[in-house]
């Protein structure tokens, strides 16, 4: 697809971002009539799709090889804002808000509707689980399981209270369940079927804190508000190891978690966006995950509409800002994670609330929804990406070695000076398969033994994937080919 030209385009370019093409879909009236708004995105990465909700209930698939409307599908009710993908057997779950049958399943493979899983609920909230292969929805008192193949219920967990958000931590393989008007947090151990924990989260000052975003490496979560909950709140600090409430971060949350928050895995920092309602300049926080200690404070101006939402983006390590200008318009702002400022010149302002960014990190492009009414923009940040390093790489090398061992790989690497050194592996699609180091080391020489086997335990599958090592002060990338 040719490049796009910036006089062609609405949207301008800041440094190192560009607008790679436009996906048009079909064309409302001008101005779109309400209920005809473009409103959130599921970006599929094992069929390079992305499905596209708007308010009326229809959703259009577009084939990201050649960024085409391939089908649309109408479900008659208000679509949803939170997606599940079961990758394994290719079905996509989303929630159809305003309807007590919550959750349409689709067969993503062939675009159809299958069917509705009649759930009631208070709260959006869906996690899918691979390793078990089964859809966890809270819904009012109960926590449902539902068998990936078949879709019917195969467990129902009675929790009592109002049971809200279900959060899943990847790294220590556990299910956090909010209760949010209760101010407690489940922790459920799926493998056995059974509550471990209840913590008590009233130090969070928020009416439901029931939703958890993760740093896996450092074993923390972050705990509030989902969405669109009124009125400010903080954001409590779970420690994920010792499954307790370790401390509160006094940042006015208004937006909901998912709006406001974003972690930084690959620097282990957590970015809160404090809104001021006044018109005071927004202040955005960065805690150290590791220590729990804020790091600096940043503030950037607004014009009117505040902080609408925040994305990290993992190979370039840079954050994107939607900032809304008080009259149902917005524009993005990207920050450098790696010296916390903001990069050129903000992007043109559009004519529509930007509503979604969805993340595709093994093609490293970034899909922006609503910018108008009936165009998604695809960006592309040349940042940093997954890709096996060259000897033409301006970066310093890091002595990175991977060799073949029976069974799986040794992996050597130098550390120029004591530090945070973060030693994964991620497949083609750019997802992490292994977290191998996470730690602070001494300088010198190090090694370690991947067993080809990722979070589950279980072998990984043939195949490329990437080893990628980043150490204080540089970086480096080595291919590891998975041949039995």
């Amino acid at each position: 697809m040719k490049k796009l030209l910036l006089a062609f385009v609405p949207l301008a370019l800041c440094a190192q971002v560009q607008v790679d093409t436009v996906i048009r879909l079909p064309h409302y009236p001008d101005p779109a009539p309400y209920g005809s708004v473009l409103r959130t995105a599921a970006y599929l990465p094992e069929l390079n799709k992305l499905y596209v909700a708007v308010d009326t209930g229809r959703y259009y698939v577009v084939d990201c090889s050649t960024y085409q409307v391939v089908d649309s599908l109408s479900t008659e009710m208000y679509s949803g804002a939170d997606y599940a993908w079961n990758w394994r057997r290719q079905k996509l779950y989303t929630l159809c808000r305003g309807v007590m049958s919550s959750t349409l399943v689709i067969d993503a493979a062939a675009d159809t509707i299958i069917r509705l899983l009649h759930v009631c609920f208070k709260m959006p909230s869906q996690v899918y689980l691979s390793d078990v292969d089964r859809l966890y929805k809270a819904s009012v008192e109960t926590l449902y399981a539902f068998d990936g193949a078949t879709d019917s219920v195969v467990r129902r967990v009675t929790l009592g209270g109002l049971s809200t958000n279900a959060s899943w931590d990847s790294a220590d393989r556990k299910l956090y369940v909010g209760q949010g008007d209760q101010m407690k947090l489940y922790v459920y151990d799926y493998i056995a079927d059974s509550v471990m924990k209840v913590i008590d989260v009233s130090r969070v000052s928020a009416s439901q804190p029931d939703d958890l975003l993760f740093d896996k490496a450092c074993h923390k979560a972050y705990l509030a508000p989902f969405q669109g909950e009124p009125g400010p709140a903080n954001v409590g600090i779970i420690d994920t190891e010792r499954d307790t409430l370790v401390g509160i971060v006094p940042v006015r949350i208004w937006r909901g978690l998912r709006s406001s928050v974003a972690v930084d895995e690959r620097d282990d920092k957590v970015y809160l966006a404090d809104i001021d309602p006044d018109g005071k300049p927004d202040t955005l926080w960065v805690v150290d995950c590791a220590t729990d200690s804020v790091l600096r404070k940043i503030e950037y101006q607004q014009q009117g509409g505040g902080t609408w939402l925040i994305r990290w983006v993992p190979w370039s390590d840079r954050l994107y800002f939607v900032l809304g200008t008080g009259e149902d318009s917005s524009y993005i702002r990207v920050l450098d994670c790696k010296t916390d400022s903001f990069i050129g010149t903000r992007v043109t302002p559009s004519s529509w609330p930007i509503q979604d960014i969805q993340l595709d990190q093994g093609g490293q492009r970034i899909f922006v929804v609503g910018v108008d009414t009936n165009n998604i923009y695809v960006l592309r940040d040349t940042g940093y990406g997954i890709a096996e390093s060259r000897p033409t790489d301006p970066r310093p090398p890091s002595g990175l070695q991977v060799q073949t061992r029976p069974g799986g790989f040794d992996i050597l690497y130098s550390v120029a000076s004591p530090g945070r050194v973060n030693l994964a592996v991620y497949d083609l699609m750019g997802r992490e398969v292994r977290r191998l180091v996470a730690e602070k080391q001494s300088a010198g020489q190090h090694s370690v033994v991947w067993n080809c086997q990722g979070f589950n335990g279980n072998r990984a599958a043939r195949g490329v994937y990437f080893v990628r090592l980043d150490t204080p002060g540089f970086g480096d990338v080595k291919k590891a080919v998975v041949s039995r």
